[in-house]
């Protein structure tokens, strides 16, 4: 489950890898924005320079950029694997079946989060801590044995807290999980005065970094200057709001905590208590602290399991439990190797070691035709321009809200995104030569302007794969790039197939972002040809059906008509119950003239959203044509 291709290549880890490079070698840590040329001297701190590195080192001794990747997949393998293995030993005394049972609700619930972050280091050192405190907590004689202070191993946690403020921004969470075993001593009568002396100490440890109390403070203090909201920091609830239904990974959350929360029946651990609860709160408040509630579920429900099997006799080790045991792993290894699990959360893992070249092949294409800047870019592919083009191309935005001011968001990049004016005033502002975007970007103002550009014959398209596109503008230094490689009906037939040779075929979400790609900017053939990939890789895929569906809706041919409505059909039996296609599907039913299925489909789709005028419209239009009929 560790091992998978870095799907949020685009995103972090490039930026993460230079800052590492650029620490490594000037032995100085930036205290600025740095790389970008909009907001250059804007101050940022850097709470995880110390993963930076190590990602850095990690990288280089790779023989060239994909090989050095994978050197970092390897590495995020050993601390996962770590962390975990620390949990077991927590847990290594506990009933078979409950550790096994924990461990699976754990592992499955922290899936959705294994990409090579700074975020794996806290994963680990949290994991340190629950196996120091747990060991304080119920080793026989623990109680008289920490009497004699300098013998426990509570004195390492300053220790860890030191590494873990320089690692990761999580390290607040430090003092929040030995605060919670201090209210279990209290409340036990078992607290000792050295206990409170070691709280002090990881107190303390957190001023020992480069930015001293503004870097201990800034867990506390980094959202009241965000400027842009990302999908990970928002709370559960507004993102069931936002798109309408729960995630996957929240589905599962959602399960654990209510099956972890069943256990308590068995054994109610001040400490567990304190500790699933908080970390929940955590998780319903931002969706990226699901994690760590699934690395703390699996020592608390281990231990209140294991606590309910010893007064059962229906579970004791016996050997149809063991098979029982095995065999439900070995279905777990399964559906997550053969990617049935990574399908139900909409993931684009992939088992393995791959590393997708799609971004890569976009800054070699700069590269190779000596584009040069200034350029525009989208947030989500900031960070991995950084990467491959600095310091000769700074970008227009990277990955980091917190290192830009909330009015370069509000005033100057989603505006210049939503009004042509504001567009064409940036351009002549910052000199603007070309624009390498992320066409998987989600937010209403990336689609106004992918929409709006793609149509702008002064931004020829001269690069487009699955994941990045870009234009260069057309002026008389650039024609004859222009000449050369702009995208037209004549060439995007080879231009698409070249692409999908070299994408992973299981990966769904490649075919799904090229597809939609392709039918925003209008060649139609060639994304209903994308889907239609995607159908024969993966026939029981809905997004194959429901993607060739819109593109064949929207040729406006009787022919291609038909073949929409058999899609619609299909991606609705495989699960899309939605109000767009069922509404859809109605229209392209009646201007086939076939009204009672027409009538049907508008009926499903009111069912769906019974306040839709369109759709009563529609239905009342269809039943006049009945009548007639």
């Amino acid at each position: 489950m560790f091992t998978h291709n870095i799907t949020s290549i685009n995103a972090d880890i490039g930026r993460h890898i230079k800052i590492g490079e650029i620490i490594w070698q000037t032995k100085e840590i930036p205290k600025t924005n740095l790389f970008s040329y909009t907001t250059p001297d804007f101050p940022f701190i850097n709470h995880h320079w110390l993963s930076e590195v190590i990602f850095y080192k990690a990288y280089s001794v790779g023989v060239d950029w994909a090989s050095g990747l994978k050197n970092i997949i390897i590495l995020k393998i050993v601390v996962l694997l770590a962390t975990y293995f620390l949990l077991f030993l927590i847990v290594r005394k506990n009933n078979i079946f409950a550790v096994v049972l924990s461990f699976l609700v754990s592992l499955f619930v922290f899936s959705a989060r294994t990409e090579p972050r700074p975020e794996i280091f806290s994963y680990l050192i949290f994991a340190f801590y629950l196996l120091i405190i747990y060991k304080a907590m119920n080793t026989k004689g623990a109680f008289a044995a920490q009497k004699v202070p300098f013998v426990s191993s509570l004195w390492f946690l300053p220790i860890l807290q030191l590494l873990w403020v320089n690692l990761h921004i999580y390290f607040i969470i430090g003092p929040i999980i030995y605060f919670l075993f201090l209210i279990d001593r209290v409340v036990s009568k078992k607290i000792l005065k050295f206990q409170f002396v070691i709280f002090g100490l990881v107190i303390l440890a957190n001023l020992i970094n480069p930015n001293f109390i503004a870097g201990a403070l800034y867990p506390l203090n980094v959202l009241k200057e965000y400027g842009y909201s990302v999908a990970e920091n928002s709370s559960l609830f507004f993102l069931a709001k936002y798109f309408g239904h729960w995630a996957p990974q929240d589905k599962l959350f959602l399960a654990s905590l209510f099956i972890a929360g069943a256990t308590f029946i068995f054994k109610r651990s001040v400490f567990n208590v304190l500790l699933l609860s908080v970390m929940a709160v955590l998780s319903f408040k931002m969706q990226r602290n699901i994690p760590l509630f699934a690395l703390a579920l699996l020592p608390a429900m281990s231990e209140n399991l294991d606590a309910g099997l010893a007064r059962s006799k229906l579970l004791r080790p016996r050997k149809s439990l063991s098979i029982l045991l095995v065999l439900i792993l070995l279905a777990s290894i399964y559906l997550v190797v053969n990617g049935w699990f990574y399908n139900y959360l909409d993931s684009s893992k992939t088992f393995g070691f791959r590393v997708s070249s799609a971004a890569q092949d976009g800054t070699d294409f700069i590269k190779t035709n000596k584009i040069h800047g200034p350029v525009f870019n989208n947030f989500d592919i900031g960070s991995y321009l950084v990467w491959q083009l600095f310091p000769a191309h700074r970008v227009f935005i990277d990955g980091r809200p917190e290192a830009y001011p909330v009015e370069f968001f509000d005033k100057v990049y989603k505006p210049m995104q939503r009004d042509e004016k504001i567009w064409q005033d940036m351009v002549e502002k910052y000199g603007i030569n070309y624009i390498f975007f992320a066409h998987t970007d989600m937010t209403e103002w990336a689609w106004e302007f992918l929409d709006r550009i793609s149509k702008d014959e002064r931004w020829p398209i001269v690069f487009l794969n699955d994941s990045v596109v870009i234009f260069l503008k057309d002026t008389e230094e650039n024609r004859y790039i222009i000449d050369e490689h702009k995208v037209s009906e004549q060439n995007v037939r080879d231009i698409v197939a070249e692409a999908l040779n070299k994408v992973n075929k299981k990966d769904n979400n490649a075919f799904i972002n090229f597809g939609n790609a392709l039918f925003r900017f209008h060649w139609l053939g060639e994304s209903a040809a994308v889907f239609e990939e995607l159908i024969k890789n993966q026939p029981r895929n809905p997004y194959g059906y429901q993607g060739a569906a819109y593109a064949y809706a929207e040729m406006n041919d009787p022919a291609t008509q038909e073949v929409a409505a058999k899609n619609f059909e299909k991606a609705i039996e495989l699960g899309f119950r939605t109000f767009n296609n069922y509404f859809t599907l109605g229209i392209i039913n009646a201007n086939l003239g076939n009204f009672f299925k027409a009538r049907e489909n508008i009926k499903r789709a009111l069912e769906i959203n019974p306040d839709s005028q369109n759709a009563r419209q529609v239905l009342e239009t269809i039943n006049r044509s009945l009548l007639l009929n």
